[in-house]
């Protein structure tokens, strides 16, 4: 698949904006049902989401499942990622987690930087969320969002089946903007630096 400028509507409501992008539609099995369904994988490219279409996809989800949270909002400001909702427990505890975006290349990490919520240690509050995001994004039992310490982490391979190298990422106003490279190019560029390097000698 190559898209040099165009929109990808995974979801009614949702879109993500494609640029310079290319990938490969692979299938997940050779055996029905994996055999109908696809994992992306990207070769390079950039891919924004805004804000309001990454709440339409929390939305989605959490109406499909069964979880504990409920009117999830997701909301990029001054240049932070804010995730708020209500979580269903003795009695409604609205919750909000903010803070700055970074990725290690696969997942992307919000280390929370501002937690509110009624009566809820911040560490209990962080795991109940991750946990609950998880329930609600995971895919074939692979949970795509987890809690470790005082960071969320997102599993883009677990949550929409997308593998691909982030190179880049930035928060604006209006959301998330990633770039992608693919392992190949990376391959590529260290066994050029290699040669480089053994022509030296």
């Amino acid at each position: 698949m190559d898209v040099a400028k165009g929109d990808y509507s995974p979801i009614p409501g949702a879109t993500f904006e494609l640029q310079n992008f290319s990938a490969l539609m692979r299938a997940r099995g050779n055996s029905s049902p994996l055999c109908f369904n696809r994992t992306t994988e990207i070769n390079h490219g950039q891919v924004f989401v805004s804000s309001e279409s990454l709440t339409h996809l929390f939305a989605q989800k959490v109406q499909q499942g069964q979880s504990k949270l409920k009117d999830v909002k997701v909301e990029i400001k001054e240049n932070q990622a804010h995730i708020s909702g209500t979580m269903d427990k003795a009695i409604d505890v609205h919750f909000e987690i903010a803070g700055p975006v970074t990725t290690d290349g696969t997942n992307l990490i919000l280390t929370a930087k501002k937690i509110k919520a009624a009566g809820i240690p911040v560490k209990g509050l962080l795991g109940m969320v991750g946990k609950h995001l998880g329930d609600i994004l995971q895919s074939e039992s692979v949970e795509g969002v987890k809690a470790e310490g005082d960071k969320l982490i997102f599993v883009p391979a677990s949550i929409s089946h997308v593998k691909g190298r982030i190179v880049k990422l930035d928060l604006t106003d209006q959301g998330l903007r990633l770039d992608f490279e693919g392992a190949e190019k990376k391959s590529n560029v260290a066994s050029t630096r290699s040669t480089k390097a053994q022509g030296s000698q």
